[in-house]
């Protein structure tokens, strides 16, 4: 059952607006005349201790003074008196209050003080508070406009949550000049108390609500955040718009893993996993929610485009091709159908172009067989504007082509003033439509990774665990050992025994401390081998020029061993250098496989291309543990590695079950180790035969010590049966 204060705050039945003005200019006047213009019907209270009577309306001294229940206060006077009004209020019996005051935690200590006063008389009494320095909330069906926005929200179906009060008055007003209508609109401000994960419960059990919008500046509470957001997107679409992408404050990291897996990514992959989908531009935010909200789904990539010009055809083609969209091959059948029902000089393909002079009759031919081919997951239909071709008729020809049907049906009618009165058909039958090819294209676009998105929400969040039981407590033994020298970074030694306790099949690293050594660790390694230099102080080998790889006898380990160590101690004179470390020589398929923190939603794993060019070439695919094989298999088919693995001019395929049994076990370490602030296996060599772990670097944290398994993940693990 929902909460009744949440109700309160997002739909209230009674109200009181403290500080309540008609100063021309003032905010609680600006308040007011929105709440009157929109209409609300329920009882409205005016708070002034300075004014009996405001606009010939009985004005009340204190929130004290009003007779009758209140289910929200709107409190827009100076910051130093919030606190007080928010315990007159939760003494009076009020349910929530929006605090549109600023001058809290933003102004520094003296306002946090401020803001925890406030919140501690509100928690005393139950007394949930949007806010503070927040726009206010808008509810359409109800006529309420608790805001000071200069433009009311149109009615609609569409639920928005803004953490910028400034971009959520841009949105109204844009808005309502698109035609784009609202259930709901509320801006979070500082979120002092109720949060994103609050706002979304409301939205997903709202029957008023079709689709949810996010605009996101940070999150400071995953866990919450993600529960909530799973449960919305199993309902209704969520399209979110996050700021701050190319962050510049992104940490520096140690290993590779760090420097690719940076914040953005792993937001990325936390909407991925919650099933909501991403945009970047502020136009396809407005887009792709409606699109979304008409009910339109699908997993499928492949887009059958009917038109009566060929060059928007091929521009929708072009489009389609640069968002990974396939153009479906029309089974013949299809084109025996479109054969029968066309002029013989139609396209004969995908695009099908019904030409110049095409009637509803012609349109109606081509949606029939496109829609009714296995081959084709959604449909595109554009019409330019022709002398012999009656739009409106085509329009009312989609839209019935499209009711019943389970495959996106989307609208391009291109042109203004001749194709109005069809997109106002669209808009009657909810039917998507746009003014451009590029637009529409990028629609499906939207639709179909909104389905495989969703995908991620069909099996439990339970935490995966490899066949073979892990060595957890040997594991942690090595990591606490490490942290109680003072070292955050373990020995490649320490790195591959860790990897060892959850069964990662790692490449043998045999130390050697001389050029006679090194020989005889070669020759019990197997020539040919690899060597490498070993110091504690140097991460990236190849970065100093300390590998040598094929080395076939024992002459040439023991010239490497003095040609790499001297030309180590040239590049980096202050690194204490060890020897070197012998391994024998693997061959296969190299990838990276890493995992590292997120300060916010804690580790996510990446998968990518290894070897030397990892960083240059920037292809790491991020997921959130824990993952199943579904998970691990998404994982893989995300990284532009995924057609590096499969057989090329006689090459053998890599073994896709070795894959996703290490992506398992290394999603077991991120779960069960919260020490783990970064992990590094590259290059993780993989063939026909298993994959196996070449090099590998790890760096620990300090962390509480009741700290336990899965405590750490923004994905709370079902308990399971």
């Amino acid at each position: 059952m929902a909460d009744s204060r949440i109700t309160a705050l997002f739909a209230p039945k009674s109200l009181a607006l403290i500080g309540a003005s008609d100063r021309p200019g003032a905010l609680g006047t600006v308040v007011l005349a929105n709440l009157r213009e929109a209409g609300f019907a329920g009882p409205l209270h005016l708070v002034n201790p300075g004014r009996d009577a405001i606009g010939g309306v009985r004005a009340f001294p204190a929130i004290g003074a009003v007779p009758g229940d209140i289910d929200l206060a709107i409190i827009v006077t100076p910051a130093a008196t919030v606190p007080g009004i928010i315990r007159d209020c939760a003494a009076r019996g009020v349910r929530a209050a929006i605090v549109m005051s600023a001058g809290f935690r933003e102004a520094g200590a003296a306002g946090r003080a401020l803001e925890q006063e406030m919140l501690a008389h509100a928690r005393a009494h139950g007394l949930r508070i949007l806010g503070p320095n927040c726009v206010g909330v808008i509810r359409s069906d109800i006529g309420f406009n608790g805001t000071f926005s200069a433009s009311n929200a149109l009615p609609g179906r569409i639920g928005l949550v803004s953490q910028s009060g400034a971009l959520c008055t841009a949105i109204l007003d844009w808005a309502r000049v698109n035609g784009v209508g609202f259930s709901s609109v509320i801006s979070t401000g500082i979120g002092a108390d109720v949060d994103f994960g609050e706002m979304l419960d409301f939205l997903a059990a709202d029957p008023l609500t079709d689709s949810i919008m996010l605009y996101i500046e940070g999150i400071h509470h995953a866990r919450p955040f993600m529960s909530a957001l799973r449960n919305a997107a199993r309902g209704k679409p969520v399209v979110v718009m996050k700021a701050g992408r190319h962050a510049e404050g992104s940490r520096a990291a140690f290993s590779h893993t760090g420097a690719l897996v940076g914040s953005d990514r792993v937001f990325d992959a936390a909407l991925r996993r919650a099933g909501a989908l991403r945009v970047a531009d502020f136009a396809n935010f407005f887009g792709v929610a409606a699109t979304l909200g008409s009910g339109m789904h699908t997993t499928g990539r492949r887009l059958a485009i009917v038109t009566n010009a060929g060059g928007p055809g091929v521009m929708a083609a072009d489009h389609a091709a640069d968002r990974g969209l396939r153009l479906a091959k029309l089974a013949p059948q299809t084109l025996a159908r479109l054969d029968a029902a066309l002029p013989a000089h139609w396209s004969h393909g995908n695009p099908v172009d019904v030409l110049g002079d095409a009637d509803a009759a012609r349109y109606t031919a081509a949606f029939g067989a496109c829609l009714d081919d296995p081959q084709v997951d959604g449909l595109i239909a554009i019409l330019t504007p022709q002398a012999l071709t009656a739009s409106e008729a085509v329009a009312r020809a989609l839209v019935k082509a499209a009711t019943g049907q389970d495959k996106p049906v989307l609208a391009c009618w291109m042109g203004e003033p001749s194709v109005a009165s069809s997109r106002a058909l669209f808009r009657a039958a909810r039917l998507p439509g746009y003014r451009t090819p590029e637009a529409a294209v990028d629609a499906f676009a939207a639709i179909s990774t909104h389905g495989r998105n969703r995908l991620q929400l069909g099996g439990r969040s339970t935490p995966s665990r490899p066949p073979v039981a892990a060595d957890v407590a040997g594991a942690r033994a090595l990591i606490e050992a490490a942290l109680a020298q003072g070292r955050s970074v373990l020995t490649l030694t320490e790195s591959k025994a860790v990897l060892g306790a959850f069964h990662i099949d790692v490449v043998p690293s045999l130390p050697a401390r001389s050029a006679a050594e090194a020989v005889a660790r070669a020759q019990e390694a197997g020539f040919p081998v690899a060597m490498k230099i070993l110091s504690p102080d140097i991460s990236h080998k190849t970065e100093v020029n300390g590998v040598r790889l094929h080395l076939a006898d024992a002459g040439q380990v023991q010239a490497s061993f003095a040609d790499l160590t001297a030309s180590v101690a040239r590049l980096r004179p202050a690194a204490r250098i060890e020897g070197v470390v012998i391994e024998p020589m693997a061959r296969g398929h190299e990838v990276m496989v890493g995992i590292a923190r997120d300060e916010v939603f804690g580790p996510g794993i990446s998968f990518g291309l290894g070897g030397t060019l990892v960083e240059l070439l920037q292809d790491a695919a991020v997921a959130l543990p824990p993952l199943d094989h579904h998970l691990a298999a998404d994982l893989i088919s995300r990284s532009r590695a995924a057609a590096y693995l499969r057989p090329f001019r006689g090459a053998p395929p890599a073994s896709e079950a070795a894959l996703h049994e290490l992506l398992l076990r290394v999603s077991a370490m991120a779960c069960e180790l919260p020490w783990l602030a970064e992990m590094d296996l590259n290059p993780v060599v993989v063939d026909a035969a298993g994959a196996r772990a070449i090099d590998a670097r790890i760096v620990v944290q300090a962390v509480p010590a009741d700290a336990g398994p899965y405590d750490h993940l923004a994905i709370d693990p079902d308990p399971g049966p």
